[in-house]
This record gives C-alpha cells, structure tokens and sequence, in this order.
C-alpha cells in the first residue's frame, strides 16, 4: 500500500518537517472525556457548594439538613470527577511525551495499515473511535506489527500513519495516524 520510509535520528533535525505534512487526525476518547468529566465535575462541584450555602438561610431543620447532604453529595462527585479529568490528563501528557521523545531519538517508518479496527458504537458526532493495525520494515529488514491508540476520524478519511520506534527496543513505539499528505 505505502512505501516504507525510514529516516534515522542522524539526520539533524529535518525528520520533524517530514512528518508536519499531513494532519493529524482528531483526538482520542480519552481527551473527549476528559474535557466532559472537567466540565461536569466543576458544575457539580459549584452547585454542590451553592446548595450546602444555602442551608444556612433555611429556618427549617429538616431542610437544613437535606440541603446539606445534598449539597455535600454534589459537591463529592464533582471532586470526583475532577480527580478522574486530571488522571485522564496526566496519562494524555504522558503519552505526549513517549511520542515526542521517539520522535526526536527514535527512527521514523512510514507504516502500511493493515487493518482498521472500528469501535462500535462509540461516536462523536460524525467521527467514529478506531485504532490501525500496521506494519513496517525497518533497516535490517526485519517486519514488525503494530497497533495505534485510539483516535477518531470520519469514515471518509484517507488515513496514513508514520510508526516512530525506539531504535535499540522495538516494543517501545508511537503510531501517529494522519488523514492526509
């Protein structure tokens, strides 16, 4: 399907360029939910906080307390929620990071997708959740298989993907999945 290309990290800095040509495809579900779970978390939080407030206007003590155990309870989940935005986060940093590093010290391929895994029923608007099974060959001549995150993108998209490897442990890879060239 694709040539497999290999640029080694000798090459004073011009793979990064190489690789600015296509787009990347939209982000995963994790930073979808992430960004929901920091949204919600933060209004219950808010509205968990305004109900507890207000029970301290209330004359009734009965209602004193169910303000305030409801305001609790809000205001707990929101935190909750908030807690799991922030390890969403963190791991989405850390997966940043693993790609920028094998993209400045690694070898670079140009993977032949092999197969697109679609994960059904998730949608985000028109965009589905899938990960690519690909393949490259590196220099030796030596075939490996591997697979990417899960991203999103739209059925019709025209999909690529460069395979950047750690050049003395080929388990330690990143797939970046592009749309275009």
């Amino acid at each position: 399907m694709y040539n497999n290309t290999i640029y080694n990290s000798n090459d004073n800095g011009q793979r990064a360029s190489q690789h600015s040509q296509g787009t990347q495809t939209t982000g995963s579900i994790l930073e979808i939910a992430s960004t929901v779970l920091a949204i919600v978390g933060g209004v219950l939080l808010g509205v968990g906080i305004l109900v507890f407030s207000i029970s301290f206007f209330v004359s009734h003590s009965s209602a004193i307390l169910s303000l305030q155990i409801t305001g609790g309870v809000l205001a707990f989940t929101g935190l909750i929620e908030l807690t799991i935005s922030a390890i969403f986060r963190s791991i989405i940093r850390s997966e940043q990071a693993n790609l920028t590093r094998l993209k400045l010290e690694g070898d670079s391929f140009l993977g032949e997708i092999t197969q697109i895994h679609r994960q059904v029923g998730v949608h985000v608007g028109t965009r589905i959740s899938a990960h690519v099974d690909c393949s490259y060959t590196n220099s030796d001549g030596n075939t490996y298989f591997v697979r990417s995150k899960s991203f999103l993108y739209h059925p019709t998209d025209n999909l690529h993907a460069w395979v950047h490897v750690n050049p003395h442990n080929p388990r330690d890879y990143a797939v970046e999945v592009f749309t275009h060239f």
